[in-house]
């Protein structure tokens, strides 16, 4: 079979960054800035939260807890290019995910409004142990740089290169440093977008120019005691509670949804808590109508409780023709038209909640 790039030149992917001028950095290292993940050292790879902490939950949490979903690195250069050189054990290739999204890198630059926007991907080979890439830019002039790590790959290695001579300096940072924490499932983690920036974390991150850290693990997003006790001791500016889809039942929800929100409630009176109900509500099949009532309940405990700052993206009202309308790659997990809908749901509730509707 013809290979598409041969045909259609725009399709093409280069294993090769095809400059030898570049000097290579490690993003470890200032003046980068690094958000969302940690290098672990004794590991020698990128992580979202402490081996030791995710392996008390479950053994799907520590394996994912080396996906870098919500990873970035963010500088200021005036570079007319941008290029990368990264490193993984293995490549999860997923028919339903396009390889860029679960695997690749992609680049946003902030424009003078000071809004984060897209400009292009590090396009991922097939090659299970890495890849190189570049994204070229036009004319060589300053701009603030951010760069998202994959959704779904673990990554040992990374490196940044520039042309020799370009400046590297600090970016300018976000407009609110302390994160929005989100936790759930894979649909929280980042599947099924098309980009690593397209999850509806990232979207919402753009939005309000917030710094943000995905704890999204797919299919182990169960509300274990572990799990609470850890993300309530975590600082965050907005707490977002999102692990419906992983409860086996709605029976197990009942038993484990309440009792997730009193041990972060707890650590943190003055927290903003936003509890979801998940989005494909119009699937049949999976007792969404039960699993949202749960969560409702919840809300309205704590609302009786005479808590002030709990609020409700509610599946029922919000997402009632989601994977009708489109919005889903299988029923289950959202396309980027999905994740748009989820991030206008949840941020519209974020909006409200730092006045800025």
């Amino acid at each position: 079979m013809t290979d598409i790039g041969k045909i259609d030149k725009r399709l093409a992917v280069s294993a090769t960054i095809g400059r030898d001028d570049l000097v290579m950095y490690d993003p470890r290292l200032a003046p980068f800035t690094m958000y969302g993940v940690f290098y672990d050292e004794a590991k020698g790879c990128y992580r979202r939260m402490p081996e030791e902490i995710a392996a008390c939950v479950n053994d799907g949490v520590k394996e994912l807890s080396i996906h870098t979903a919500g990873g970035r690195v963010c500088f200021a250069t005036d570079a007319d290019c941008v290029a990368i050189v990264c490193r993984r054990p293995s490549l999860w290739r997923m028919p339903h995910m396009a390889l860029i999204g679960s695997a690749g890198f992609d680049l946003y630059v902030r424009g003078e409004d000071g809004k984060l926007t897209f400009y292009g991907c590090f396009m991922p080979t097939n090659d299970a142990k890495g890849y190189e890439s570049i994204v070229k830019f036009p004319t060589k002039e300053k701009r603030e740089i951010l760069i998202h790590f994959p959704l779904y790959c673990a990554i040992t290695e990374l490196t940044v290169g520039l042309p020799e001579g370009a400046s590297l300096e600090t970016w300018g940072g976000y407009k609110r440093e302390k994160p929005v924490l989100f936790y759930g499932s894979s649909v929280t983690q980042g599947a099924c977008a098309s980009t690593p920036g397209n999850d509806y974390a990232g979207k919402i991150s753009r939005r309000f120019d917030t710094n943000y850290r995905n704890l999204g693990f797919s299919g182990s997003a169960k509300g274990e005691i572990a799990m609470m006790e850890y993300l309530a001791a975590q600082e965050m500016s907005v707490f977002v509670y999102d692990y419906d889809y992983n409860a086996p039942n709605a029976a197990y929800l009942r038993d484990t949804h309440y009792r997730g929100y009193r041990i972060v409630r707890d650590k943190n009176p003055d927290l903003p808590i936003i509890m979801c109900s998940m989005p494909n509500y119009d699937r049949p099949g999976i007792e969404a109508h039960e699993r949202r009532n749960v969560i409702a309940a919840t809300y309205a405990r704590a609302l009786a409780e005479g808590d002030r700052n709990v609020w409700f993206v509610d599946g029922k009202k919000v997402y009632t023709t989601f994977n009708a309308d489109g919005g889903s790659v299988d029923t289950s997990h959202p396309n980027d038209y999905g994740f748009h809908r989820m991030a206008k749901a949840v941020g519209d509730v974020i909006a409200k909640i730092w006045g800025e509707e």
